[in-house]
């Protein structure tokens, strides 16, 4: 899998930089032991198609990397240390 991983990684990085601010953030989840075992991205969006149009464009997910993905919506709440729409 490393392999596929590898010969992918410019074109999922190229992928990331072409939705621009919409990702808020990307990277690998890992095992105890630094080993991957996944990965996340934070996609900017009130629509759920967008999202699932994201995760199934990404060069990992047509290469087969992720087996599996899940979308889940979350409120933003929080962010970077403080409520968001409180003074």
């Amino acid at each position: 899998m490393e392999k596929t991983r590898e010969a992918n990684r410019k074109a999922h990085r190229d992928f990331l930089k072409q939705h621009g601010n919409k990702v808020l953030a990307s990277g690998a989840l890992l095992s105890e032991d630094g080993k991957i075992i996944g990965g996340i991205s934070l996609f900017d969006t009130d629509n759920w198609h967008e999202a699932k149009q994201f995760a199934e464009s990404d060069p990992y997910t047509k290469a087969g990397i992720r087996l599996e993905t899940q979308i889940i919506i979350w409120r933003k709440r929080w962010w970077n240390g403080s409520f968001l729409g409180e003074e």
